[in-house]
Order: structure tokens, then sequence, then C-alpha cells
């Protein structure tokens, strides 16, 4: 029972009949329980936040130099409340 698609594939379909690859019934109505869905939505990859960022040349420099500039202004944010 393959999908349309994958029948439409001559050659891995010739490879299916050439090894005799059965395809059970019961797998293909296998319903997951919740933790199995959880435990696959944990290990599923994640999508990245910053590569806005970091596909561009300007992006990338200014990723690396805003954690100096952050902490420049904390340190001067903390010497004036000092002052104070």
């Amino acid at each position: 029972m393959l999908n349309k698609e994958w029948k439409k594939e001559q050659k891995l379909q010739q490879h299916l009949d050439q090894f005799g690859v059965q395809i059970p019934e019961k797998l293909a109505t296998y319903k997951k329980s919740r933790l199995d869905r959880f435990i696959t939505y944990l290990g599923s990859p994640a999508k990245d936040p910053l590569e806005k960022w970091n596909s561009t040349s300007a992006g990338y420099t200014a990723l690396r130099i805003m954690p100096i500039v952050c902490g420049l202004v904390l340190a001067i944010v903390q010497w004036l409340s000092i002052g104070i």
C-alpha cells in the first residue's frame, strides 16, 4: 500500500519488486500513543530563529558585536547608578 507518488517512481518500484518488500497493513493503520507523539515532537528539528540574521554578512557582524555593546551599556548603567 504505497503512496501514489511512490508508485510513479519506476526505479523504486523495480527495487521493491526485486526484493519482494511487503508493507504490512497493520503498520499502515498504526496509531501512535500520546507519549510516542510527544517524544517525536521533542526529537524533531527546530527552526533557527537567527537564520535571517546569519544569512547576511551585516547581520552576522551585528550578532557578533551586539553582546559587546549590551555589556558596555550595562556597565555604564551600573557605573551611573553607583555614582548617584
